[in-house]
């Protein structure tokens, strides 16, 4: 009868290494977000534009959708960091 034993082949990181990790990681998000809001703004005064002239063309529609779906990513992704790193 031979005993398994299972080694980790990591170590937790200590929490001098963790907080500068989450700290930049939550100034990435913060930057992040304001872009897709500086975006937003800039897409729906596209999409004004667009339909007070002539809705023949409209391209405003896209960068709404695309600035929603980039803050939904980064607001999931820094979910995800914060579940796989050890508090």
């Amino acid at each position: 009868m031979s005993a398994t034993l299972a080694v980790l082949a990591y170590k937790q990181m200590p929490a001098d290494v963790i907080r500068p990790i989450m700290q930049l990681i939550d100034w990435l998000l913060w930057c992040v977000l304001l872009f897709c809001m500086a975006w937003m703004i800039l897409s729906a005064g596209r999409l004004w534009y667009a339909f007070r002239d002539d809705l023949a063309e409209n391209d405003a529609t896209h960068g709404v959708v695309m600035s929603l779906l980039g803050a939904i990513m980064a607001s999931s992704a820094s979910g995800i960091a914060l579940a796989l790193l050890p508090t």
